[in-house]
Order: structure tokens, then sequence, then C-alpha cells
């Protein structure tokens, strides 16, 4: 689960791009950078939780 180390990773640095502040201009990529690792946490989570329970899984 790749994921679930990559998208908090991708979180801060998007976080640390935009100037470790919500206020002010944003530069774009910093903040799809932000967006895709908090999307890519959550859906690293929802396998996970997925692989825990009994039968298939999630995905």
């Amino acid at each position: 689960m790749l994921g679930i180390v990559l998208g908090p990773v991708a979180v801060v640095c998007g976080w640390l791009a935009m100037g470790r502040s919500w206020n002010g201009a944003r530069p774009l990529p910093a903040l799809v950078a932000l967006v895709l690792g908090a999307i890519d946490t959550v859906l690293a989570i929802v396998a996970l939780a997925g692989t825990a329970s009994p039968g298939y899984g999630v995905f």
C-alpha cells in the first residue's frame, strides 16, 4: 500500500509549497498536490479497511 505513505507526503509537500498558509496567492501545482494527496490517502484507507474485513475487499 504505497498510497498510505505517498498520500500524506503529497499533502505535506503541497501545503509547504503553498507557504504553510491557506491565505494569499496559491500556486496551482501546490494546490493540485494537496488535493490529489488527500484523495490518495482516503482511497488507501478505504482499500486497507476493505482488505481487513471478511469477504473479497473493496477493490
